[in-house]
């Protein structure tokens, strides 16, 4: 500067640093949101270690859990998971669950020790009655057959009733020889029977029909004669990018925002409130636009187009589809390594808010939250994770080997997806195997549109199977 002179940056210099940033953004907002969102899940944790006052809920996965175990022992004679320390998972609720299902075969010295574990973890001091009434329960039940009716009071059967849901039901029918009670139990697990079977059946027959999917793309791949459909989409540079982390710091705002307003809001109010902030965040697709691309351009880019027409987008989501269930099931298997790796995880304790909330939603409720996970979630996260962050790293790593190129930018789409989502580090594997799977379909057909599709479907039978099972309990 001193000699008159300005000195200014090469503009493939400007890219290149620009290029470095957004890279940089990429990894630290993801971060951030991960930290954030792990601060609300230990405050979930949490849940049953509150204090007077703050009775923790029981998990419908933990009631589940216990429905599956004693139709098991009833098909097989015997119930080798009650042998596992935690049978039902770790939560205090769960443990009072796994109490009275230890209690009922017998194990009443390992049912003791987990009521004992629930109580260090807050239950003593939230709900002593609930407490009590499990352990009345656990002595009560008979080694040897016959009945023990009598020992439970009017309070504490009311107490199980409201608080431990079916395993109080359980509890009477067996300890009172209830005929309404036994009634219930017997009819739950008819229709639980002929809902397992029935999603059994579905999940392994498309499953094994993208086993068949994956190893002809695999071949055809291999062999040159299956092209990628984002060959001639529109470079952007790193506008794509921009896009993601512009979406990414928005969403965030607008979370923390809502999460200081709403306060005690209703389940319906929330629900709602989700659904318009995911709407409200896909304004960050004008960014590219702010930057001077037409939008036909970004629209191409993004993959928010028929190509090929609608009915190709139509049998082509359902390939998606079945090529997303054996990535999806080698994520699960995945999951249960991790599980391994991390002894203070547990994988039952994996669940999702919006199965924790369907056993007592509203009918309005239920509409919502099937809206939001069947045609909000799809179009927002589609668009952004597999058009706009998939479309950005494939085209940032162009210059590798193709197979390099589209496994690299999958599996950070991937990563990045798995990762934000609020069940939890164990749930990460299975999450990411379900992206990976629509990122194979976005990069065959060139287009969101069957991801979208196939994500709503998977979504909505996913939600479906959770209502069912939850209010046959």
């Amino acid at each position: 500067m001193a000699s008159g002179r300005v000195v200014t940056l090469a503009p493939a210099m400007v890219f290149r640093r620009c290029d470095m940033l957004v890279w940089l953004l990429l990894i630290v907002l993801p971060g951030l949101w991960i930290g954030l969102s792990m601060l609300e899940l230990e405050g979930a944790a949490e849940d049953g270690k509150a204090g007077p006052g703050e009775p923790p809920a029981l998990s419908p996965l933990v009631v589940l859990q216990g429905r599956v175990l004693v139709m098991t022992e009833g098909l097989a004679g015997h119930a080798e998971s009650l042998a596992d320390p935690d049978p039902l998972g770790t939560r205090p609720m769960a443990r009072l669950g796994a109490a009275m299902l230890l209690a009922r075969n017998g194990e009443k010295d390992h049912a003791m020790l987990q009521i004992r574990q629930a109580e260090d973890d807050g239950l003593a001091a939230s709900d002593p009655e609930l407490v009590a009434a499990v352990r009345k329960a656990v002595v009560a039940w008979p080694q040897e057959g016959g009945l023990a009716s009598g020992q439970l009071d009017a309070r504490d059967w009311e107490r199980l009733h409201d608080r431990m849901g079916w395993f109080g039901t359980l509890a009477r029918s067996e300890l009172e020889d209830d005929p309404v009670a036994r009634k219930a139990v017997a009819g739950a697990a008819f229709e639980l029977l002929v809902t397992l079977t029935a999603a059994g059946i579905w999940f392994v027959g498309a499953g094994l029909a993208g086993v068949v999917v994956l190893i002809v793309v695999v071949v055809l791949g291999w062999r040159h004669r299956l092209g990628s459909g984002l060959e001639d989409a529109p470079r952007l540079g790193t506008l794509l990018g921009e896009t993601f982390v512009a979406w990414m710091a928005l969403l965030m705002v607008m979370n923390l925002m809502a999460g200081a307003l709403m306060g005690d809001a209703s389940d319906l109010t929330r629900s709602w409130l989700s659904m318009s902030i995911s709407l409200a965040s896909l304004a960050a697709l004008a960014w590219p636009v702010v930057r001077g691309r037409l939008w036909s351009q970004v629209r191409r880019a993004m993959g928010l187009h028929l190509r090929g027409g609608a009915w190709r987008m139509a049998w082509m989501s359902g390939v998606s589809y079945v090529t997303a269930l054996p990535c999806m099931a080698a994520g699960i298997l995945a999951g249960q390594g991790l599980a391994w790796l991390l002894p203070e995880r547990d994988f039952r304790d994996v669940s999702h808010p919006v199965q924790e909330l369907l056993p007592t939603a509203g009918g309005a409720t239920v509409v919502s939250l099937f809206v939001l996970a069947c045609v909000v979630a799809p179009i927002v996260e589609e668009t952004l994770f597999r058009g706009v962050l998939y479309g950005h790293v494939r085209s940032r790593t162009r210059a590798w080997m193709p197979w390099a190129s589209m496994a690299f930018a999958a599996l950070f789409s991937a990563a990045v997806f798995a990762a934000i989502h609020p069940q939890g580090v164990l749930a990460v594997p299975a999450l990411a195997g379900l992206s990976i799977g629509f990122c194979i379909s976005r990069e065959w057909s060139g287009s969101v549109v069957p991801g979208m599709l196939a994500h709503g479907f998977h979504n909505g039978l996913l939600l479906a199977l959770n209502l069912a099972l939850s209010t046959g309990a």
